[in-house]
């Protein structure tokens, strides 16, 4: 007889003990299976909203802390120091940043509104186009005399908007909120080379006939006004060849975004607020044109002020390196779930010099903190089980073994190993503990989910957290202006995702810890019986 058969006769000969243990392990199931399914179902809970959650990162200059940080200097030449040196963001750093293989892509953009001249930006149709008076005004200047004039006039609105990259992708194209029709996008030789080319939508195309191959203009300066000759930019001498770009037509693309006509400022939108009036350029093109209107300007001054400091000094004089800084950047990942990970490997590196990293963060974590609480209970009362039932077998087990001395005696008289004797209590023990997690596996299941919500609306009335946010449709458009791609949350979204399952991984979690507690609670034991003499045990019996 080996010591499976005994362990198996042991268990079926005192069937009262084994049913009262095996109904202890039923119980200990329970409370275990609820919470590991409580527990991971909170952890999975965060990981699909995380998956929801747009890849994003800004990167940016924390101006703030910089002006903070001047507020503190002594001196005006400390501080005309200071902000001699802006902090930006340099080239060979988002080069770093986009060498690593999370990242999928990276928007550098310029933004800003421009004049569209030889083509027509696509209406609204709103009240804004139809009410006239609303372009017209007092324009007042000094004129060679010194003497101030005023008159009326009518000016123009910026029609288009400018989304200007300094790399040959844009995480509206990755993330498809833009779709390419038709060409191409820009590519880095272009960038570098500064060459006039753009993006258009598929309805400012077909509204305008435009085609790939043709070329539009585009002014960053109102070109009426400078025809005038009386504005502030035409008194400099800039003129509308030094802010025009003339663009030809690489790709078509269409914006999944949309103006909401029963938006509340839709009424009073711009032609350059709707999302069709886009256009897409290299940054480069974009900055050249600036550049050209800052040294206009630039040397307007110096003739203007010979005996100003500043602008007789050659050194504060504009370059094109410092139009072409960047004060911020967003980088897209490739997995939601790298976020995290990112912002703390880069944290060190990035962070300094009055710069930050953000990736939304903050309004994950007050959201997930019901769920954080649930879970870090729910594996409290996991461990508190283990332990508690651990303590209890094996206690049971060293008061019971009182009884079995006479049976160890007989055993270890007839040559059988203590070894294959703890092997065989453990047998014993293992063979209950499965039937009653097993049972527990069963109606764990049935009440896990139950539990599992109620206790879930109990902590999120407790923790006090309110919505934060509501998600927000990719394909919803608010402002031009709005180059936040971070996705918008609330707690009704995250919650949503909170379903108790009992997986397959759980229940393999389950009969592991079953087993565990069994081991643990036989090792006391066996000390006992590795102290224990066949000789002395069969005469004391006598």
């Amino acid at each position: 007889m080996n010591y499976w058969n005994r362990a198996l006769k042991n268990v079926t000969r005192k069937l009262s003990k084994s049913v009262l243990l095996a109904l202890t392990f039923f119980v200990i199931g329970n409370f275990v299976i609820v919470g590991l399914g409580v527990s991971n179902a909170a952890t999975q809970a965060k990981v699909l909203t995380r998956q929801k959650m747009r890849a994003v990162i800004s990167y940016e200059v924390d101006y703030q802390a910089f002006y903070q940080w001047i507020d503190t200097l002594e001196t005006d030449e400390e501080k005309e120091a200071a902000y001699q040196n802006y902090p930006y963001i340099s080239n060979e750093e988002i080069q770093s940043i986009l060498a690593d293989s999370r990242v999928k892509t990276i928007n550098a953009l310029t933004s800003t509104t421009a004049y569209s001249s030889g083509f027509e930006a696509v209406p609204l149709n709103n009240k804004r186009e139809q009410d006239s008076s609303s372009n017209t005004g007092t324009s007042c200047w000094v004129d060679a005399d010194g003497q101030e004039v005023c008159e009326e006039v009518v000016w123009t609105e910026p029609s288009v908007f400018i989304k200007a990259n300094s790399y040959p992708d844009m995480i509206e194209f990755a993330d498809a909120m833009f779709e390419l029709k038709e060409g191409r996008m820009y590519t880095q030789e272009e960038i570098d080379s500064g060459k006039e080319v753009c993006l258009i939508t598929d309805t400012l195309a077909e509204y305008n006939n435009l085609r790939i191959g043709d070329t539009i203009q585009v002014s960053i300066l109102d070109p009426a006004e400078l025809s005038r000759g009386n504005g502030y930019y035409a008194q400099m001498g800039v003129t509308t060849d030094d802010v025009t770009m003339e663009l030809e037509i690489i790709g078509i693309f269409d914006n999944k975004q949309e103006a909401d006509p029963t938006a509340e400022n839709f009424d009073w939108m711009n032609k350059y607020e709707s999302p069709e009036n886009i256009i897409l350029l290299p940054d480069t093109a974009y900055l050249n044109t600036q550049y050209n209107l800052s040294i206009k300007s630039w040397e307007y001054y110096q003739t203007q002020y010979p005996d100003d400091e500043y602008y007789q000094n050659e050194e504060n004089r504009p370059t094109q390196d410092a139009i072409m800084r960047k004060s911020s950047i967003t980088i897209l990942l490739n997995d939601p779930l790298d976020v995290d990970q990112f912002v703390e490997e880069y944290a060190a590196k990035l962070e300094k010099d009055y710069r930050k990293l953000d990736a939304n963060n903050e309004t994950f974590k007050q959201l997930a903190r019901p769920l954080d609480t649930l879970s870090l209970f729910a594996t409290f009362i996991v461990w508190l089980v283990i332990i508690n039932a651990i303590i209890i077998i094996t206690l049971v087990t060293a008061l019971t073994l009182k009884t079995r001395e006479y049976e160890i005696g007989v055993l270890l008289s007839q040559g059988v190993s203590k070894f294959k004797i703890i092997l065989q209590f453990f047998v014993e023990l293992a063979i209950v503990a499965i039937l009653g997690f097993t049972l527990s596996v069963l109606s764990g299941s049935l009440i896990a989910n139950k539990v599992g919500q109620q206790v879930l609306a109990y902590q999120v009335d407790l923790s006090g957290v309110d919505e934060l946010g509501k998600e927000e449709d990719d394909y919803y458009y608010t402002s031009v202006w709005d180059e936040s791609y971070f996705s918008e949350i609330s707690l009704e979204d995250m919650v949503s995702q909170y379903q108790v399952e009992i997986s397959p991984l759980i229940i393999a979690e389950i009969y592991v810890a079953g087993l565990g507690i069994v081991l643990v609670s036989i090792l006391i034991p066996s000390l006992m019986i590795m102290r224990f003499n066949p000789k002395r045990i069969l005469m004391s019996a006598q």
